[in-house]
């Protein structure tokens, strides 16, 4: 049986389930999900199956979830993972003298991709973007703004060059090599709350990235970026976007740039704008929240915040909710893996990293083209990032199933016992019978 098959059988043992339950019911066509037939994509087959079971509140239990509980679990793994990916050969020998004493010195644009550096954090779109005021990225702004004037936070200075638009990040602190990356990751903050909701919810929606007066190109490179990690978290590392992948991020960029992005939720194309106002209440309320169901509620509120949809039926408001959290959580995903592998703080490592096995020559440039250096390291994360979300999602599933199962089990034992009890009478009925003859 090949891999869609079992897919199919899954969801046809489902509705056969359902059906069960629920007498008269249509059996659910399985072929209706794309999933079946998608070999790598593992989270969107375990959506469908969630969705199936127990239909679109517990999709706002699973972002809900990610967002509240998930990132805190997450946080120890990765740190674990990332830190056996910078455990070189040379992990043991002394840090050279050349690293302490210069350091790296790299363009600012080669360290920060997505132009973060260039918000302030205490401003209205900073407060969002910087999920800390005291981590690299912070520190980095705080450098730039300051030229000349060393920068240190955890174990690592940092002195900006305005002449030359660079950056020199020196190690300090460290006796070696493997304590330089291992002290510098443990102490280090991968995965911050609002940063990561923040992102999220603005590659949906592009309000932050409409207000900081980004470029289209600046867009359209950094979701290109974010695609080819897409396809390495599900399987793909041919790193090669199709045209018509091309066109749709460049139709994205444009309309990110505006702040008003358009989506097929299911139901045909349909426009979504956030204001800065809601966009920036939205994360407040659920940042320290921990009430999975409230935080996908509140998510799921944007949607009647950025849509106009008063006359769309009760069905399709079904659709469009289903598939803006399914693109939601695909979004958190890839988010994830991000904040691992390109942003400031975890960019800088990799050109430690390549400075120290190239004779000090730092082989940072062009993100997209980096990735593929550094392919084994950043396939690893992913690997444990899909580990990560399917495991989380995987246990929900099976919560749902077993309270489907439950009352169906339940039914037809009940019709075993009828049955076996209309034997047993049957069969009491002829011995009696017999019982007569004997005697």
């Amino acid at each position: 049986m090949s891999l869609a098959d079992k897919k199919r059988d899954v969801f046809t043992k489902i509705g056969s389930y359902t059906s069960l339950m629920k007498q008269g019911k249509k059996p659910l066509q399985s072929d209706l999900f794309t999933s079946i037939n998608n070999k790598n994509d593992t989270i969107s087959f375990l959506l469908d199956v969630v969705k199936t079971v127990a239909g679109t509140e517990v999709l706002k239990k699973i972002i809900g979830g990610m967002f509240g509980k998930l990132i805190d679990e997450s946080e120890p793994k990765l740190k674990n993972m990332l830190s056996k990916q910078f455990t070189q050969s040379n992990a043991n020998e002394p840090m050279p003298a050349s690293m302490t004493n210069n350091g790296i010195n790299v363009p600012v644009k080669t360290i920060d991709v997505t132009g973060k550096l260039k918000t302030n954090p205490s401003s209205d779109v900073g407060n969002l973007i910087y999920g800390s005021t005291t981590n690299f990225d912070s520190s980095a702004f705080n450098a730039i703004s300051n030229a000349g004037t060393p920068n240190n936070v955890n174990n690592v200075s940092i002195q900006y060059n305005s002449i030359t638009d660079k950056m020199q990040i020196k190690p300090i602190g460290s006796s070696s090599v493997g304590d330089f990356f291992t002290s510098y990751i443990d102490n280090t903050e991968l995965l911050n709350k609002k940063e990561l909701m923040s992102s999220v919810m603005d590659s949906f929606y592009g309000t932050l990235s409409s207000k900081q007066n980004k470029t289209v190109e600046e867009i359209y490179n950094e979701l290109m970026l974010e695609a080819l990690l897409e396809q390495m978290l599900n399987g793909d590392d041919s790193f090669i976007l199709s045209p018509e992948k091309s066109d749709e991020l460049q139709t994205k960029a444009n309309e990110m740039s505006e702040g008003i992005v358009n989506y097929d939720l299911g139901c045909g194309m349909m426009p979504a704008k956030l204001e800065f106002d809601d966009f920036n209440n939205l994360i407040s309320s659920i940042l320290n929240s921990t009430d999975p169901f409230f935080i996908g509620d509140q998510i799921g509120n944007t949607i009647n915040q950025s849509t106009d949809d008063k006359d769309t039926s009760n069905e399709n408001k079904e659709t469009i909710t289903d598939g803006f959290f399914q693109k939601i959580i695909n979004i958190f995903t890839v988010k994830m893996l991000g904040a691992v592998t390109t942003a400031p703080q975890v960019r800088m490592l990799f050109g430690v990293m390549s400075s120290l096995d190239n004779g000090g020559n730092v082989s940072l440039g062009k993100p997209t083209n980096d990735i593929k250096e550094f392919k084994i390291c950043i396939k690893c994360m992913a690997n444990e990032i899909m580990k990560i979300v399917a495991e989380f999602i995987f246990l929900i599933a099976i919560t749902y199933l077993i309270k489907l199962l439950k009352p169906v089990i339940q039914k037809v034992v009940k019709e075993k016992i009828n049955q076996y009890a209309g034997i047993l009478k049957s069969l009491t009925g002829k011995l009696g019978n017999v019982a007569d003859k004997v005697t």
